[in-house]
């Protein structure tokens, strides 16, 4: 051993565990860094499995990010853009819409790659469109249903699912949803809703903490809004029973703008959708400023500063079962006293505010509910108003004692509220009215136990605001009350620019307003001036405001409410039944001006009937019957009949949307017709426009004259026949048939004259813009030129030296086209393939054809020559046949007349008779030698003719 070696160095164990340590955490951070690379791929393919699988509807995402940083130590899973879109009912309505959903992973759950745990969900800007439909179909109805275990083999078990919720915490930002119930008839919205939940859901008892809070909440059923842009706050604390589904409210606070309500008891979700509940509520503050938040008219940008009186006592309960076939026991008090406010800026106040309100239901049946309004006073502006109503049985028969009596002028309200700017009111409204009695007493038409009385006037006056694009002057309106029904005794009214009178009766009124019952009525309807594209104008205030929320952040495909401006189907109640005699001097409707509107309009069982209601418009006139049905709210149904009379085409063209697809070839037209338009039906869509596959009619159109150029297949027609008069045509005393099936529009052939030309028109169009039209046509020759007509004359000089004739071209040249294609790249053929030589070979045929007939002139002439000696032979033969037999027959009758005795004569006769008979063979073999000479003469003339015709 040397003993130069030096000894190696020993490392230190602290070195050791740094170095080791070092690595280790150097590894941590690779797989931390590497994780969402390695799983990403795994957790989309779930995602979207999951989708596809639970889901029946469309459902599509937009970018996906997996980290772990920002959640350590849970994998923050992000989804942008998540879009569920629905199908059939449904088809291209986006349920839900969500800018961002993030959700917080399990770090070992998603290594393992099963059974996923969610712990935390974040869902940002989520947009909602809930919609049911007439029939009862609901657009949240996508989950698919889980297969029938009843067949399912013993053995087969639900697949496990993928994934587990043990939420922690659950957050909601700036969330809208839309709710319309059609065949409930309510409609809901929620504005900027956020919502955070925390609380440990890993345990089946659980307490959680909810904290809500709404900007704007509306709510509306039966026509009525309960709620108007409410803002609505909530924190509460909620016990949570998982196993059994009960929520036991505790500390819960819940506030309607300024209303606080305290709220206590339980609910619980039985698996049949029952809900079991005893829940009680009560105003947290006896103050009537809060009750006053409510009053969308009151609550104000100044509201804090309204200086308010008055006590308050409002409390209410719910306890029992809900259910598909009942109700829990409820009831609902509220007691102001005293009550008034005033905005310090203005100079009066409302005061004296009295409501004694309770509704009381004791077992859940809806028809033992009793609702007492016992007091409702106030005076508004120095006028006392003061109102009670009581029901009873509202359900099976409505028994009721209503007393309204008072006097608004709405020329004070700006003393005491605060108006927007631009908005105003004027006028007086009086109103004096008393209703007592059951409904059924009206039904019974049992008139003297049921009490109507009183009037309902107003006078002068003006509405000015900001919802509506027009002032509404209300010059006068009365209605008076009797037990038998209502009189409209006078209604005088401007809106905007256009002035209604009226006048007439209502009958059912009463059972319209407590049973929605066909309410009739019977009316004339006068007015001037009807601009109904004013009274049906939109505003940027027609903007929902969930479509203006989504303009900035929500992607355009998750869209939940339908583009402002866009037309729907304008549909006609079921339960009213009124006639309108209507005379209407002008009545604007979209770009149409109808002048002197007359007839009767007759609105009954969602169907708006018109029965000879005639109007000038268009430089002409119209008569219309028929109607439009709107049982079918999707697609109404129409069957009319029009008559039109010197309509200009131009015009007609431009205003009506369906007449380019109809009549494409009317945008190349000028003048004026006349047409008839029965049994039109068919169906209407969204946009109150035939749908014209669904379209039958017939009719007659005519006109007198109509020029129409740069039409693309009359231009192509020219260029073919090398006749530029026929590219701009001048149509005369036209007049045809036609029917509309099918999408397509047949004409009838009928003979119209083009100028010089003549021509017989038949086919058809469709609606699609194709076209299949034949045209017989005769072209006057001086319209094919000089260079065609030269042609034409050459060709007969040579024939008539070439057969010795004499023909001349005729002046007329019969030509076929075909029209196909479409309007606007057509196909054009004719029977003239090369102008000139077309035109040439015309002229050749007819030359042949006038040789030929020259030839048969000749032909028969021989013949007639040939059967004259026939007949000549035969009569020849005639002639001397009578005096051969005249002659023998003689000679034998002079035997028997020289016989001197008996024996003689019969000698004689014997002899004569003999003679008679060869006299007549012989008098047999002169006729049929003449015969077999006249039918031998005929024959050769005829074979010598048929020899000529071949050559």
């Amino acid at each position: 051993m040397s003993t130069n070696s030096t000894p190696r160095k020993k490392r230190s164990l602290f070195r050791k565990i740094m170095l080791g340590s070092g690595i280790f955490f150097l590894l941590c951070i690779v797989l931390l860094v590497a994780a969402p690379f390695l799983f990403k791929d795994k957790l989309v393919q779930l995602v979207k499995d999951e989708a596809n699988k639970q889901l029946n509807a469309n459902v599509d995402f937009g970018k996906f990010d997996l980290s772990i940083f920002r959640s350590f130590p849970d994998f923050r899973f992000n989804i942008q853009n998540v879009s569920v879109v629905g199908k059939d009912t449904f088809e291209g309505d986006t349920l839900i819409g969500i800018r961002e959903l993030a959700l917080d992973l399990n770090l070992m759950s998603v290594i393992r790659g099963e059974n996923y745990q969610v712990n935390a969900l974040r869902i940002e800007d989520p947009r909602a469109l809930v919609q049911v439909t007439q029939d009862g179909k609901a657009s949240w109805d996508i989950v698919k249903p889980s297969a029938d275990t009843t067949t399912a083999a013993p053995a087969e078990e639900k697949e496990p699912s993928k994934y587990n919720l043990r939420l922690s915490s659950l957050i909601i930002n700036n969330a809208h949803v839309t709710y319309i119930d059609e065949q409930g008839g309510m409609k809901a919205r929620v504005e900027d809703l956020d919502y955070e939940l925390s609380g440990d859901f890993s345990n089946e008892l659980l307490q959680s903490e909810n904290k809500l809070h709404i900007a704007k909440t509306s709510f509306a059923t039966g026509g009525i809004a309960y709620l108007s842009e409410v803002e609505i706050k909530a924190d509460a604390g909620i016990d949570i029973d998982l196993e059994n589904n009960i929520y036991t409210f505790k500390k819960t606070e819940l506030f309607l703008n300024e209303l606080g309500l305290g709220l206590e008891g339980f609910l619980q979700l039985k698996d049949n959708d029952d809900m079991v509940m005893d829940l009680a509520f009560k105003a947290l503050k006896a103050d009537f400023k809060t009750i006053l938040s409510l009053v969308p008219a009151v609550f104000t940008r100044d509201f804090a500063s309204v200086q308010a009186s008055g006590t308050v006592a409002l409390d209410g309960y719910a306890k029992g079962t809900y259910s598909a076939i009942g109700y829990p026991a409820f009831g609902l008090n509220l007691l102001v006293e005293n009550g008034g406010f005033k905005y310090p800026a203005l100079p009066r106040s409302v005061e004296k505010i009295v409501i004694d309100l309770k509704i009381q239901n004791p077992n859940g049946n809806l028809d033992a509910t009793i609702i007492d309004l016992n007091k409702l006073s106030l005076v508004m502006g120095g006028n006392p108003i003061s109102m009670y109503a009581h029901v009873k049985t509202p359900v099976s028969d409505p028994d009721f004692d209503f007393n309204a009596l008072g006097t608004i002028d709405l020329g004070t309200i700006k003393e005491f509220l605060p108006l927007e700017k631009g908005e105003e009111f004027n006028g007086v409204i009086r109103a004096d009215i008393g209703l007592k009695g059951r409904l059924s007493y009206v039904e019974r038409e049992q008139h003297e136990r049921f009490t109507a009385r009183g009037s309902l006037e107003a006078s002068q006056m003006k509405l000015k605001v900001e919802a509506l694009p027009y002032e509404v002057l209300l010059n006068a309106i009365k209605l008076n009350f009797t037990n038998k029904f209502v009189e409209l005794a006078s209604f005088n009214a401007l809106i905007g620019k256009s002035d209604i009178s009226a006048s007439g009766r209502i009958d059912n009124f009463i059972e319209y307003i407590f049973k929605d019952d066909l309410i009739k009525g019977d009316f004339t309807v006068n007015s001037n001036l009807l601009d109904i594209n004013q009274l049906t104008a939109s505003d940027n205030n027609d903007k929902t405001p969930a479509q203006q929320s989504t303009q900035s952040t929500q992607p355009a495909e998750a869209s939940t409410a339908p583009a402002s401006g866009e037309s729907s189907v304008i549909e006609i109640p079921a339960n009213i039944d009124f006639v309108l005699n209507t005379s209407l001097r002008k009545v604007l409707y979209d770009n149409l001006v109808l002048d002197n509107v007359n007839g009767k309009v007759i609105i009954r069982n969602r169907r708006l009937t018109m029965e000879s209601l005639k109007m000038n418009t268009l430089g002409g006139q119209m008569r219309m019957d028929g109607w439009y049905d709107t049982k079918n709210a999707e697609n109404p149904d129409v069957n009319l009949n029009f008559m039109v009379d010197n309509f200009d085409i131009a015009t007609t063209y431009k205003t009506f949307n369906t007449f380019p697809k109809m009549a494409p070839i009317a945008q190349y037209a000028s003048g004026f017709f006349t047409v008839s338009l029965e049994n039109f039906a068919g169906k209407l869509n969204r946009d109150m426009e035939p749908d014209l596959n669904t379209i039958s009619a017939n009719g007659v159109l005519k006109t007198k004259s109509v020029s129409i150029g740069g039409f693309e297949p009359f231009v192509k027609l020219g260029d073919a026949l090398k006749i530029n008069e026929l590219k701009r045509m001048s149509f005369q005393n036209v007049n045809f048939s036609y029917k509309i099936k099918d999408g397509r529009a047949q004409i009838a052939p009928f003979d119209v004259k083009i100028d010089k030309v003549k021509a017989t028109i038949s086919g058809s169009h469709g609606f699609d813009q194709t076209i299949d039209y034949t045209w017989r046509m005769e072209i006057p020759r001086s319209l094919f030129g000089a260079q065609a007509n030269a042609t034409i004359n050459s060709l007969a000089q040579q024939a008539n030296s070439l057969v010795g004739t004499n023909f001349q071209p005729g002046e007329i040249i019969f030509v076929d086209v075909l029209f196909g294609g479409t309007a606007t790249k057509p196909t054009v053929k004719t029977s003239l393939k090369e102008s000139a030589k077309s035109i040439a070979n015309e002229v050749k045929e007819q030359v042949i054809e006038t040789v030929k007939e020259k030839a048969a002139e000749q032909v028969d002439k021989a013949l007639e020559e040939a059967r004259k000696q026939a007949d000549k032979i035969k009569a020849d033969a005639r002639i001397a046949a009578d005096k051969l037999k005249k002659e023998g027959y003689a000679a034998a009758d002079k035997l028997v007349a020289e016989a001197k005795n008996p024996l003689a004569k019969v000698a004689a006769q014997k002899a004569a008779d003999q003679a008679k008979k060869e006299t007549d063979k012989k008098v047999q073999k002169v006729l049929d030698d003449a015969d077999a000479r006249a039918d031998k003469l005929i024959r050769d003339a005829q074979a010598k003719s048929d020899a000529n015709l071949k050559k």
